[in-house]
């Protein structure tokens, strides 16, 4: 009797437990779908748009769900006890969403693999600004807790050995390793599901339309830099054989200047200053010794970088990931504008008053034919060296080039130099450090804060524009100055100081003009010795990967086959990105498939444009 009570009670106890197993184990798919759903939700904002996705392109759910599946897979093994996974699993979720939430509303960008290796700089890269998260986004707390404390309950786990599961989860892992190491394996994959790996050329339309998941892992995949199609070195060579170097009779002092976010900020609608921010800079554009237009850039709130490599290169990140740091693909000496310079005799600079390893610069501009690379780390130490707002000021940086051509007067200098004084975020300013006072009705009080506090940056950056030239002028030898805003700033999340000012309206969407207002920034060149600006063909907006060609025209220095490739195709096409020309022709787009060709073939081919 005794052994038959016994025997009813474990096999009650073995049931209740095999049964809380099972509803553990059934639950995953639950678990799975919550952070799916959260992820998307955080993405787009609302629940019609997170669900629209679906409604678009339903494989986009059966891929999404595949790729957390596979996750989940891995993670389950390692951690073995469900509990554990669901903790995992739900933190990792809630963290990323958070992470591209912010991220997207203060510059505009999205949360992307690499970011994941820039960690230390995200403080950096998103900045700290006023918003507000999804209107459901509180109730998604509860619900992760709930469901971790659920599957705690059922105190399921994964009945295998440690040195089953976790060789186990590395084989599953490798399956991603396969899909990576074979583009055009992957390629095919994606396009089953209605994706491509060009969706990560405009990661803008790449998050609306593929949604968070599908879209991190897009870019997952394409950070192995898949082959072009049609890239043969007779495809290569057809466009670009019949341009010859031309050899220069002048060799002037170049700088070039990055302004970090400048813009002419005074063009806000409705917007009044108390003074002009950009005298100098107004000045300047009906001085004869100068000659200024917009760059057509492919960076907005963020992403520096861009610009930086456009112009430095020739090339464009266009047909890189968009959002990457491109110079995470630079592990070779490229032919660049900088090396053509440093193969006529010049000493090469870069200068950066911020940390050399943010977006691997420091690692990069030896490989693209620099004699030396400062930062702040070495600036620092300068006894005029001068803070604003947590950076090194302009002044700063123009005191640092004066010093380099001082110091370099029996070679001809190129100088790349790129300021920080004015980087967001734009909170509100202390009082005693308000120069210039803006009013604007529209605004809200946040977006007043940002934009005054960017007023006074761009004063700033006005004086140091003013200190530069005024030097150029004093000097006997013949210098040439390339002033240009990388991007727009970030005044308010999602671009709100041009939405309430009216220069934009974002309820239909975009149009061409706004576009270009929205990824163009000034340019100045100007010289103290006579230039020949007719290479400008009175162009005022112009691609940032023509500037250094144009400028070496103007000046007459030496010039590469690719360069005046460029120049010839400036004459049809004066600018060209993704983010603007919605309806190429085909002369422009045989022109782009060039430049992807070429991009590709610098930065990661087999170099068959390689100069001499």
């Amino acid at each position: 009797m005794i052994s038959i009570k016994i025997i009813t009670f474990l096999k009650e106890k073995l049931y209740k437990k095999t049964f809380s197993q099972i509803i553990g184990f059934c639950a995953i798919p639950v678990l799975i779908f919550i952070c799916y759903f959260y992820l998307e939700y955080m993405n787009y904002g609302t629940v019609g748009e997170a669900f629209g996705l679906w409604v678009r392109n339903i494989k986009s759910l059966y891929f999404g769900m595949l790729v957390l599946s596979t996750v989940s897979v891995i993670l389950l093994l390692i951690c073995r006890k469900l509990w554990i996974y669901a903790t995992v699993m739900s933190s990792i979720t809630f963290i990323l969403g958070i992470i591209n939430s912010v991220k997207h509303a203060v510059n505009g960008d999205f949360f992307f693999p690499w970011d994941v290796a820039m960690a230390s700089n995200m403080g950096d890269l998103i900045g700290f600004a006023k918003f507000s998260f999804p209107f459901y986004f509180w109730l998604f707390i509860p619900i992760f807790v709930i469901a971790c404390l659920c599957f705690a309950l059922t105190g399921a786990e994964i009945p295998l050995k440690w040195y089953i599961r976790l060789p186990s989860s590395v084989a599953v892992f490798a399956v991603f390793i396969v899909f990576y190491a074979n583009p055009k394996m992957t390629e095919s994959f994606l396009n089953k599901f209605r994706m491509s790996f060009n969706d990560s050329i405009l990661q803008s339309s790449n998050y609306q339309a593929n949604g968070f998941v599908n879209a991190f892992t897009i870019n997952c995949m394409a950070m192995n830099m898949a082959e072009p199609e049609g890239y043969t070195k007779d495809n290569i060579d057809s466009e670009l054989k019949a341009f010859e170097k031309t050899d220069g009779s002048q060799t002037p002092d170049v700088i070039v200047v990055m302004s970090e976010a400048f813009f002419d900020v005074t063009n806000l609608n409705n917007t009044e200053f108390s003074s002009d921010p950009l005298k100098n800079y107004h000045e300047i554009l009906n001085n004869p010794k100068a000659y200024c237009g917009n760059i057509v850039t492919t960076a907005l709130g963020g992403g520096t970088v861009r610009t930086e490599f456009d112009v430095i290169t020739g090339l464009t990140v266009d047909y890189l990931i968009n959002g990457t740091s491109p110079y995470m693909y630079v592990t070779n000496n490229v032919d660049t504008y900088v090396t053509n310079y440093k193969n006529q005799g010049y000493y090469t600079k870069g200068i950066h008053t911020y940390d050399g390893k943010f977006y691997m610069r420091n690692t990069a501009y030896p490989m693209l034919g620099f004699d030396e690379f400062v930062s702040e780390a070495d600036i620092l130490n300068r006894s005029d060296a001068a803070w604003r707002r947590g950076y090194l000021t302009d002044a700063t940086l123009v005191a640092e080039i004066k010093d380099t051509l001082e110091a370099h007067t029996d070679t001809p200098n190129f100088i790349f130099a790129i300021t920080m004084e004015n980087h967001q975020s734009y909170k509100k300013s202390n009082p005693e450090d308000i120069v210039i006072d803006v009013k604007n009705e529209s605004f809200t009080q946040d977006t007043l804060d940002a934009v005054t506090t960017y007023t006074q940056g761009a004063y700033y950056a006005d004086l140091s524009l003013k200190a530069l030239t005024d030097y150029i002028d004093s000097r006997d030898k013949d210098t040439v100055l390339l002033f240009f805003g990388d991007h727009l700033p970030t005044l308010g999340p999602n671009q709100l100081a041009y939405k309430q000012t009216g220069n934009i309206d974002a309820s239909d969407g975009y149009d061409k003009d706004e576009l270009m207002y929205l990824y163009s920034t000034p340019f100045v060149f100007y010289s103290n010795f006579d230039i020949d600006y007719s290479a400008m063909n009175g162009q005022k907006n112009v691609s940032d990967y023509y500037l250094l060609s144009l400028l070496a025209k103007m000046t007459d220095t030496k010039r590469t086959p690719y360069m005046n490739y460029l120049l010839k195709n400036y004459e049809d096409i004066p600018y060209y990105n993704v983010r603007v020309n919605l309806n190429p022709d085909e002369k422009t787009k045989s022109f782009t498939n060039t430049m992807k060709l070429v991009t590709y073939d610098k930065i990661k081919g087999k170099n068959y444009s390689k100069e001499d």
